[in-house]
């Protein structure tokens, strides 16, 4: 990722939106209540722990997920990268994540078709040849053009109860960072409003 990589490049390049993901999320929210109120997220981000004895590391997240009314389904995939380590960077894990449950969702404000917001799920991390590890994730999504801010940094926060990464451990939570003073997050993060509208 560079500075000067326009939006929709970012995307595409992140693979954002497989069609594995969207059968999944079809097939997951089927029987959902037409009447009820549907909300997607997507994410391609960037989060990292505080320095600790000259070591930092990073989590590279990707993913979707769809959330109708106390239910939430979705997954991505991740990278747990060493970040003081020399480029090519050391991955120490890499895998898949699954939401587990919703624990919290508050939509902040709407801006045509898409909206600001924050959610916390709880999910499940799957590295390869690793033990799962339940995890909570918290994306967070802020729109400037229109004025609306959570109060928090574009981007999530991951913490993973019983190791370090987590509140009160060695190297605490994964969290948005800025790398250019003023500048924006690493990532993008974004609420859609799913239910339809017709004349």
């Amino acid at each position: 990722m560079t500075p000067r990589m326009g939006r929709r490049q970012f995307l595409v390049r992140a693979g954002l939106t497989s069609i594995a993901t969207a059968t999944l999320l079809e097939a997951s929210t089927a029987t959902a209540v037409a009447a009820g109120p549907r909300v997607s997220f997507r994410l391609v981000s960037n989060s990292r722990t505080s320095t600790v004895g000259g070591i930092r590391h990073l989590a590279q997240l990707n993913g979707e997920g769809i959330i109708v009314d106390s239910e939430v389904v979705g997954g991505g995939t991740f990278n747990h990268v060493l970040d003081t380590s020399p480029v090519p960077k050391t991955i120490l894990a890499s895998g898949t994540w699954k939401a587990r449950r919703l624990l919290e969702f508050h939509l902040i404000g709407t801006y045509g078709a898409i909206a600001a917001g924050m959610t916390t799920l709880e999910i499940d991390l799957v590295p390869r040849g690793e033990p799962v590890r339940v995890a909570v994730l918290e994306v967070v999504c802020n729109l400037g053009a229109a004025g609306l801010f959570t109060g928090e940094e574009e981007g999530f926060v991951l913490s993973i109860p019983g190791t370090p990464f987590t509140s009160g451990g060695t190297f605490g939570p994964f969290e948005p960072f800025v790398p250019v003073a003023g500048g924006p997050t690493q990532g993008l993060s974004v609420f859609n409003l799913l239910n339809e509208h017709r004349d």
